[in-house]
């Protein structure tokens, strides 16, 4: 039930979280976060169980804040959205995808990198879409550019399934690897008007959460 809330890729979620995509129904940080545990950051019900929207009640003197079962992560995500992927022998340009690729550091110092290619696989002429409580449009190469212009809403994005278990079994955790903060000055490639794909690179931390 738990991996059922988890998106189809960093990057499926990461161009979600934006103004725009909120206007088209996405869910914003704030929404996403309520799916993970919170706790009194401080005041007489210091690690005391809460939710946001009692805090008040919740937490006398204090705040409402997400339980974090780790440190920090810092990694590397990049995000491509190609709308006209090729075929290399035969030629053809009709089908579209998103590849993800997310570098970490181990606990034992090697460097990890960590990527999939997502497409919908009954019309691969369809752009990838994700789960619906997570994102609620279809990830194409100008959503991922909108996307670079508001990397702040993607905080509390999930990792999709395959990449979170990878994650999980790398850093030894059963928490569930979600995006806590995001670099705003991210690197982009707008290829929305041609047929090469575009490109979103930035930094990323994530951390393990505990799901309600």
């Amino acid at each position: 039930m738990r991996q059922s809330r988890i998106l189809v890729g960093f990057a499926c979620c990461l161009a979600v979280g934006l103004a725009g995509a909120a206007r088209a129904g996405a869910p914003q940080p704030e929404q996403r976060a309520s799916d993970f545990a919170h706790v009194c950051q401080g005041g007489a019900n210091k690690a005391q169980p809460c939710a946001v929207a009692t805090q008040d009640t919740d937490c006398p003197g204090s705040t409402c804040v997400v339980l974090p079962l780790s440190n920090a992560i810092r990694g590397t995500l990049t995000i491509i959205a190609h709308d006209s992927v090729t075929d290399w022998l035969n030629g053809g340009a009709t089908n579209r995808a998103l590849t993800v690729m997310l570098e970490v550091k181990a606990p034992d110092g090697t460097k990890q990198i960590l990527a999939a290619t997502y497409q919908d696989l009954a019309d691969p002429t369809n752009p990838p879409t994700a789960l619906g409580n997570v994102v609620a449009i279809a990830m194409d190469e100008s959503a991922l550019q909108t996307a670079s212009a508001a990397l702040n809403g993607m905080l509390f994005i999930q990792a999709e399934s395959t990449l979170a278990q990878r994650l999980q079994a790398l850093f030894g955790s059963t928490g569930t690897p979600v995006v806590v903060a995001v670099d705003r000055k991210g690197q982009s490639a707008d290829h929305t008007g041609d047929d090469l794909a575009t490109v979103l690179r930035f930094k990323v931390k994530v951390q393990f959460l505990d799901p309600v």
